[in-house]
């Protein structure tokens, strides 16, 4: 195996240590008349990876933790956007990352940078708002199931660059796969409330298949004078994609915690 093999197999290992959770759901009521409820939600996923990755024609296996992942981070961004009217909606979701880990094989110096692009849309309908009982304090308490459909575009990008003249390499892929599942919902009391997400894709299109599970408990508060869900849960998603010399058969999962601001 050549060294430039080498670097870009290791870059592949963290490729895609910060890939983004499903849409945050929620159980508030439909935006009714002209109104849109907006939710704008920016969230951190402590991914750890498992699975096995073929670059360049060389199979590694991936068994890597969070804290490796953002030991090399050096960039990141994640946001969600939920817009509502009525029993429709639209979520989109989007996730950058760079990694650039420093790497020696052999006793020769590797610098690996790797990048991320992940993005995720796609209409849900609330197809069940059970109001089911109230608070003391008079708020309705509330059950929701809402049906989705959409896609997931990832993009993984690996630059490698071997120090004191030796070669440079840089490869990418990307493919789209579509998502079809269901979100839920449920109030526990005035403050607290449980939500959960579950949906498979990929079919041949895109990824050969990928599935995707999460759960959430939230509380309702309020800060700096917008309405605010904390969000506290864990996430599994899993990607198999294969294309050429190039396999991802990667489950990634770990805690998530965010904060959703409705508007």
């Amino acid at each position: 195996m050549s060294l430039a093999r080498q670097g870009l197999a290791l870059a592949a290992l963290v490729l895609l240590g910060g890939a983004p959770p499903a849409a945050a759901q929620s159980t508030d009521a439909p935006a009714t008349g002209d109104r849109w409820l907006v939710r704008i939600a920016p969230y951190l996923w402590a991914t750890s990876l498992d699975g096995n990755a073929t670059v360049a024609g060389i199979k590694s296996d991936v068994d890597v933790s969070f804290s490796d992942i953002l030991k090399d981070l050096s960039l990141a961004g994640m946001l969600l956007a939920d817009v509502q009217k009525g029993r429709f909606g639209m979520a989109v979701n989007g996730v950058f990352a760079r990694l650039s880990p420093d790497n020696e094989v052999n006793g020769v110096r590797i610098k690996a940078t790797s990048d991320m692009v992940q993005l995720g849309a796609g209409p849900y309908y609330r197809v069940v708002d059970w109001t089911y009982g109230t608070t003391a304090s008079g708020k309705p308490l509330r059950l929701t199931v809402e049906p989705e459909a959409g896609f997931r575009f990832t993009y993984l990008r690996a630059e490698l660059d071997v120090r004191n003249g030796g070669p440079s390499v840089d490869e990418s892929e990307s493919w789209v796969e579509p998502l079809i599942g269901s979100r839920f919902g449920i109030d526990l009391s005035d403050h607290w409330n449980l939500t959960a997400e579950g949906n498979v894709g990929g079919f041949g299109v895109g990824s050969d298949f990928a599935w995707n599970a999460q759960a959430f408990v939230g509380y309702r508060t309020s800060l700096f004078g917008v309405p605010t869900t904390l969000a506290a849960g864990y996430r599994a998603l899993h990607q198999d994609y294969d294309h050429n010399d190039f396999k991802w058969d990667v489950t990634m999962h770990g805690p998530a915690l965010g904060a959703v601001l409705r508007f």
